[in-house]
């Protein structure tokens, strides 16, 4: 082990699996949290016996990754399942720096493996969720329209675009007030007027829309501000079905 290296009290107080390594790239040594983590005694992971701890569909890229690090005198950086104890699976990012003497040669190696299997599931999850919000939006039996501040449409649903006599997505991009009828212009901004001054705030209404063959539709409109919201910054409008009248 490194001189350099904090003492081992610290190591093993630490998260992390911390590990040490020789030039070659076998193990020189591991805090009591590898041992803690995997069931195995920390003497036992020495030297390259660490290798059926990692999943084999893994296994191959930690190698060359190691591999090249070594070769190259670069950080060393992998991500892969590492076994636990209950013989289950984990997400780790792995990560390792060289250490050299004063000559600039490379006398062994220091790295951490942290555990990122929880964020890793709960970004899967959020994907998930996300996949299945866009798919509603886009097959919703009613309009979903984002228009930023400048009136400019962000988007608007498949639905909302055949109501108007349009293809899907040729409706991004376009002045939303271009499709309203000039008589109920006024009113609508002055209710997005208002609005702007209620983050979060929503306004009911009917307004009359010009479809692509120049005719009118009134439809219920309800606009919602999410303009503060950094993941759309846009008014939200929802279109439902043309009303009577």
């Amino acid at each position: 082990m490194s001189p350099d290296l904090p003492p081992l009290r610290l190591l093993d107080a630490l998260p992390q699996l911390v590990w040490a390594a020789g030039p070659s790239g076998e193990l020189e040594y591991v805090n009591n949290r590898c041992a803690e983590y995997t069931g195995i005694p920390a003497d036992d992971l020495l030297g390259w016996e660490w290798g059926w701890l990692v999943h084999p569909e893994d296994l191959p890229d930690t190698l060359n990754r190691w591999a090249a690090a070594r070769q190259l005198v670069r950080p060393y950086h992998a991500e892969h399942r590492l076994r636990r104890a209950d013989g289950r699976y984990r997400c780790f990012v792995s990560r390792a720096e060289p250490t050299v003497d004063a000559g600039g040669v490379v006398v062994g190696w220091v790295g951490t493996s942290t555990d990122i299997d929880d964020f890793r599931r709960a970004g899967a999850a959020t994907r998930e969720a996300t996949g299945l919000i866009r798919a509603f939006v886009e097959r919703a039996p009613v309009g979903c329209v984002l228009v930023g501040s400048d009136r400019v449409v962000r988007y608007a649903n498949p639905w909302f675009a055949g109501l108007l006599g349009y293809p899907p997505g040729a409706l991004a991009g376009a002045d939303a007030a271009d499709w309203v009828h000039p008589d109920d212009r006024r009113g609508l901004a002055a209710a997005a007027t208002d609005l702007l001054g209620r983050p979060g705030g929503q306004a009911d209404g009917c307004a009359r829309l010009r479809r692509a063959d120049g005719t009118y539709h009134r439809v219920r409109l309800r606009v919602t501000n999410l303009l503060p919201d950094p993941d759309v910054r846009a008014l939200a409008v929802a279109v439902e079905a043309p009303a009577a009248g």
